[in-house]
Parts: C-alpha cells; structure tokens; sequence
C-alpha cells in the first residue's frame, strides 16, 4: 500500500480505538511525564533520522541524474560516431533499462551489473577511427562518467536505518500513542487531537521510510529519467505492469511497452506489450 492509503487507513484504526481503549487508564502524573519524555525523544530521534536519510536521498537523486544523463550522452556520441554501433548500443541500453524497472532504486546498481557488464564490454570494443577520434575521446569520457555513478549508487545502495534504530522510533512512537489514549478524558476535542497526533506519528514514519528506501517522490526520479533515456536512444517508454497497477505511476505518453511476469517469483522473465491509447 503507498503512503496516503496507510495513512488514510491509520486514521480509521486510531479513531475505532476511541470505541474500544478505556479512557483515562494512565494516571495523569504518570501519564504527563511520560508523554513530555517520549516526545521529545521521539521529536529528536525522527528529525535526527529525516535529516540523515534525506541527505542520502538527495545524493542518490543527483547521482541518478548524473548517470542517466551520461546515458544519453554516451549514445549521443556514438550515433555521431557510427550509426550500425549506435543501433547495437540502443538495444543494449534498452535490456539494462528495463533490468532496472525490476528493482527498487536502492538495489538498483549492484542488480544491473550483467546488462551494464555488455554495455561495457560493447563499448570497450568499438575500434578507433583516426579520422574521429575527438568524438571516441567523448564516447570513453562518457563510458568513465557512467562508471563513476554507478560506484557511487553502490556505495549508498544501502539502508541508512538499521532493525535497531528502527525499535527505538518505534517504541518511542508506541509511548506517545499510548500515553495520548490513557490520558483520554472523555471529551471529544481530546479524541479528536489524539487521532490526529497518532496518525501524525505513522505519517512522519512513513516518510522516513520512504527516504530510506529511495521511494520518496519515485514517480521523478524512479521512472522519468529512465523514460527519458529510452526515448533518446529511439526506445518506447517502458512501465512494469505491477507498478501501473499498483498506482506508483500512470503512463501519459500515448503508446509504451508494459511488461507482464510470466512466472513470478520463481523468475524475473517478462512478456513485453505495445500499449496504445
């Protein structure tokens, strides 16, 4: 489920609590102290985590920026270079594209090594022509920029969060919850605040996690400049069908390829369709 449904979904189980957790069975001595401590541990832990998880995202952002954009440009070269190579290189881009549509950004790089392996190995054995050699100059610069990002997106290919750290927030979370509905004193405003604040907290979860796995606003940076980079090699855009149909992007382009798992999970192999609208 993405973010807004759990969201909306939070918010119907924290306001069915109401009816069923008793009100006031935290002692309001109690109850105070441990909410003041747990908020402010859980107000500095999440920001201290949103910070740090957000500076990774933003790397792996521009990297990927860096990298597709070399794409483009590698095969830009190419094509000035020789057209017969340039057509074998699209096709081989093409394969590594859509290799990576079958994971998630944060395993992306480390999964793609065979498809990009080809490209390399391809793109090594172009021969020189000395008559253009200023344009095979570019062709390996744009080679060795490729192979910059792709080490540095396995670098950060990595949660920044590990089970630990993810106990802490969560049991800091679960005390502010809890401290809220056993402070309840019956009124309505009080219940309608403590719904609110809950499904607040699981949103502020729900953010970190989505930085921490790279998810965060995928539709730009997951999808569009993969898309981008098959349309300037003369591909047609390409969607996985689980992605579509899970709502995590919607097609506007008139006609793309979506592919179909044909026997999933026992393997990755795809039917790719012509989709027009």
């Amino acid at each position: 489920m993405n973010t807004k449904t759990i969201y909306l979904f939070s918010l119907i189980i924290f306001t069915a609590l109401l009816f069923f957790i008793p009100s006031t069975f935290i002692s309001p001595e109690h109850g105070n102290t441990i909410l003041t401590i747990s908020t402010f541990l859980f107000g500095i832990i999440s920001g201290f985590y949103i910070v740090v998880t957000t500076t990774d995202y933003n790397s792996v952002k521009n990297i990927l920026a860096k990298e597709t954009a070399g794409w483009i440009k590698l095969y830009h070269h190419i094509s000035l270079y020789d057209q017969e190579v340039a057509k074998t290189l699209s096709g081989l881009i093409d394969d590594y594209v859509l290799r990576a549509f079958d994971y998630e950004i944060i395993d992306y790089a480390r999964s793609t090594a065979v498809e990009f392996d080809k490209i390399l190995q391809f793109v090594r054995s172009v021969p020189l022509q000395e008559s253009r050699s200023s344009i095979y100059e570019n062709i390996q610069d744009a080679m060795e920029e490729i192979i910059a990002t792709r080490q540095e997106l396995t670098v950060l290919g990595t949660k920044t969060l590990s089970p630990f750290q993810w106990i802490i927030l969560f049991a800091l979370a679960g005390l502010v919850i809890t401290s809220l509905y056993g402070l309840r004193t019956g009124e309505i405003f009080f219940d309608i605040v403590t719904v609110l604040i809950s499904s607040s907290i699981v949103l502020i979860l729900l953010l970190i996690r989505d930085l921490d796995l790279y998810i965060w606003n995928e539709k730009t940076f997951g999808y569009d400049i993969f898309e981008n980079v098959l349309k300037a090699v003369g591909q047609l855009p390409y969607y996985p069908l689980e992605s579509i149909t899970k709502g995590r992007v919607r097609p506007t382009e008139k006609e793309y390829r979506a592919g179909y798992y044909i026997n999933f999970p026992q393997s990755l192999e795809r039917e790719i369709k012509i989709i027009k609208r």
